[in-house]
């Protein structure tokens, strides 16, 4: 395999877009959009961000998804490799023992009123107390698409240091009223996901992205799995390649107008229309590319909540 394609997909990103068919062109697309360095828009756009989206995995080898939050500037690049953030603030579950230096992490920059987002795959080269600092593996931009537009003020109940709350599974998300309600109200969510064989590639380690469309996107079914239409995207594949190798992810769902959050450990299974999927994906330019492709099936394996844990809420 050519050294820069194998740098830019990892074989479960290859196997996805074999099966659709997208496989040559992401050939040709992967080595010119993800650059291990930041151009200096993608800079100067996370030094302004008030929130950072972050999938790690954790000292108890679980991936999470979470959020780090702080005033503008709590996250800076001294140099077009590097960024630093401030790590004061989170839902309440990340903290500088959460990673250790040589870890891989995803970052994911969102823009929610313009819908801007950018993402970098990195790895952490120092943490201490107050800051973490991490060298970019894979930085790319993503589209607006599904992103829905919000604008934010601060939540006057924020508790980052809350008590984790988990919830039972014997009382199933489907009858949990609270859980219940946050998912089929949402109209976000984040996952994040991990394939890590000990290769010293830019694409190992932890990812994070995100999922978004009207209200109620997010089906529950009466077993309380969750059920979300996968729509065509940039065709990279990168969560459904790192579930295809290890179907273990994380979920994060925040109600935006009360500002609690939820954490899922799930277990994903990808349910594709092959009627639909090389319709869909060939046709970029298609009108019709809103059309479902796949399903993804999320299995609850454990749930936290975290009452005040988001620091904004949605005007």
């Amino acid at each position: 395999m050519n050294n820069t394609l194998e740098n830019s997909w990892h074989h479960g990103e290859l196997t996805a877009q074999k099966r659709v068919g997208t496989e040559q062109r992401m050939a040709e697309i992967g080595p010119k959009f993800i650059r291990e360095l930041m151009p200096q828009q993608h800079r100067d756009f996370f030094e302004s961000l008030t929130m950072m989206f972050i999938g790690y995995t954790n000292f108890q080898s679980q991936t999470c998804a979470s959020v780090l939050f702080g005033d503008r500037g709590f996250v800076s690049s001294p140099d077009p490799s590097v960024l630093v953030i401030n790590l004061q603030y989170s839902i309440g579950d990340f903290t500088n023992q959460s990673v250790n230096i040589g870890d891989r992490v995803g970052l994911l920059g969102l823009e929610f009123d313009s819908r801007r987002r950018n993402r970098i795959n990195v790895i952490v080269t120092d943490i201490n107390q107050k800051t973490m600092t991490v060298k970019v593996l894979q930085s790319f931009g993503n589209c607006p698409k599904y992103i829905q537009p919000k604008t934010w003020g601060l939540n006057p109940n924020y508790n980052g240091s809350s008590l984790i709350a988990e919830v039972q599974l014997d009382s199933k998300i489907s009858t949990d009223i609270t859980i219940k309600q946050m998912i089929a109200n949402a109209d976000t969510f984040f996952i994040a996901s991990c394939f890590d064989d000990g290769e010293q590639l830019n694409n190992r380690g932890t990812d994070i992205s995100h999922r978004g469309g009207e209200a109620g996107f997010v089906e529950i079914n009466e077993s309380g799995q969750l059920l979300v239409e996968d729509y065509y995207g940039n065709g990279f594949f990168n969560t459904i390649g790192n579930l295809l190798l290890n179907p273990i992810a994380s979920l994060l769902f925040f109600d935006a107008q009360l500002g609690h959050a939820i954490q899922l450990t799930v277990s994903a299974e990808i349910l594709w229309n092959d009627d639909q999927v090389v319709e869909s994906e060939n046709k970029q330019q298609d009108t019709n590319t809103d059309k479902q492709v796949r399903t993804l099936c999320f299995t609850p394996i454990k749930i936290e909540y975290y009452a005040n844990g988001f620091a904004y809420l949605q005007k």
